[in-house]
């Protein structure tokens, strides 16, 4: 495993992070748009199968988070999404939290 250490101190593993990157934003798209064909690309085949089910996962969680649009906008609901993501998946870089973000924000919008 590949891993990083940013300014916080934080470990992320720069596998996991390209594979949710890539199914979220490597359609070559300006919006998000899921994308497994893009990381079974990048990776090899068993690596590639077990990263895109670890993608799937990380992006279905979104599902789960409860905005409270009584008191956010979309940008506040935004942040606060990517700072739980952040809290439950500290593997993943900020590029893949910053996609996460996006596609969060796109699909609430």
């Amino acid at each position: 495993m590949e891993s990083s250490r940013s300014g916080d101190a934080r470990v992320t593993d720069d596998r996991r992070s390209r594979a949710v990157t890539l199914y979220l934003l490597g359609a070559g798209l300006p919006y998000p748009k899921l994308s497994p064909e893009s990381v079974r690309e990048a990776f090899e085949p068993a690596e590639a199968e077990r990263l895109l089910s670890y993608a799937e996962t990380v992006v279905a969680e979104m599902n789960t988070f409860e905005a409270d649009w009584t008191t956010q906008n979309l940008q506040a609901a935004t942040r606060a999404y990517q700072d739980a993501a952040r809290a439950r998946h500290p593997e993943l870089d900020e590029s893949a939290v910053d996609a996460l973000g996006r596609a969060y924000s796109f699909w609430w919008r």
